[in-house]
Formats: C-alpha cells, structure tokens, sequence
C-alpha cells in the first residue's frame, strides 16, 4: 500500500465508503444514514480485511468499532 489516500466505495447495508491514509493510518468511514466517522491508527492489514470482507458491518463491528479511538467526522 502506498502513502496515498485510498477510496472505495462498498455494498454494504452499513456504510457506503471507506478512505484510508496508509502513511497517517487514518480510516474514514462514511455510513448509510449520512454520517462519517474517523479512526485513528488502523492498521493496513485492518484495512485490507475490511475491503476483503464479505459483510463489511460485521468486519467493521467485530474488528473496527470499539477498537480504535474515533470522531464524527
């Protein structure tokens, strides 16, 4: 992964994009009912296994809320 910024727009009943900042280890995710939030020093591998996962809500409750610090972005 690179020190760009990466941008992927998912299918997913939970969130409809994700950004992450490899260099910052920064993952922005943008949820279905408008709102966004960031989380602080994600991991690239985390990010990896998000973008392979089958439910991205179920990688992302397991894996991504509660284990990073985050704001409303």
């Amino acid at each position: 992964m690179n020190n760009l910024t990466e941008y992927i727009t998912v299918e997913s009943s939970m969130i409809k994009n994700a950004w992450y900042k490899s260099a910052d280890k920064i993952l922005v995710l943008d949820y279905q009912n408008g709102s966004s939030y960031r989380y602080d020093d994600v991991p690239d591998i985390v990010y990896e296994r998000l973008r392979a996962a089958d439910s991205k809500g179920s990688f992302i409750n397991k894996n991504i809320i509660a284990k990073f610090s985050f704001s409303k972005f």
